[in-house]
């Protein structure tokens, strides 16, 4: 008696969750049957758009990698003498730089250096 299961299912969310199956299978038989009336289309312009598609990927990839290269770069500071990298809040200016330098040279430790100056995240 207990362990029975209630199933309790929501009409509405069922109705409009079916009509956006068959809304998708309506588009896909379409496009299918578009597909199939106008091969000589495909065939003609299919290899140029396939190449357009193929270097528009390549380009937003190598973008991708350049920005995540630069916020490696800006966002994070390696120690070496750790290994390890600390995440800044900022990037940080040229005078702060200059500021590690001379301070890392007085043999200050890194992450010293960056909880003084606020920047760590």
């Amino acid at each position: 008696m207990f362990n029975e299961k209630i199933e309790i299912v929501d009409f509405k969310k069922e109705a409009k969750r079916r009509e956006r199956k068959e809304k998708f299978e309506r588009k896909v038989n379409d496009a299918k049957n578009w597909a199939y009336n106008n091969k000589e289309l495909i065939m003609f312009f299919g290899p140029t758009l396939i190449g357009v598609i193929t270097a528009s990927v390549k380009a937003v990839n190598k973008h991708v990698k350049l920005n995540k290269e630069k916020n490696l770069k800006d966002l994070y500071c390696y120690d070496r003498s750790l290994g390890h990298y600390w995440q800044l809040r900022r990037e940080l200016t040229n005078s702060e730089w200059v500021e590690i330098d001379k301070r890392k040279n007085n043999g200050e430790r890194l992450a010293d250096i960056l909880d003084e100056l606020k920047v760590l995240k």
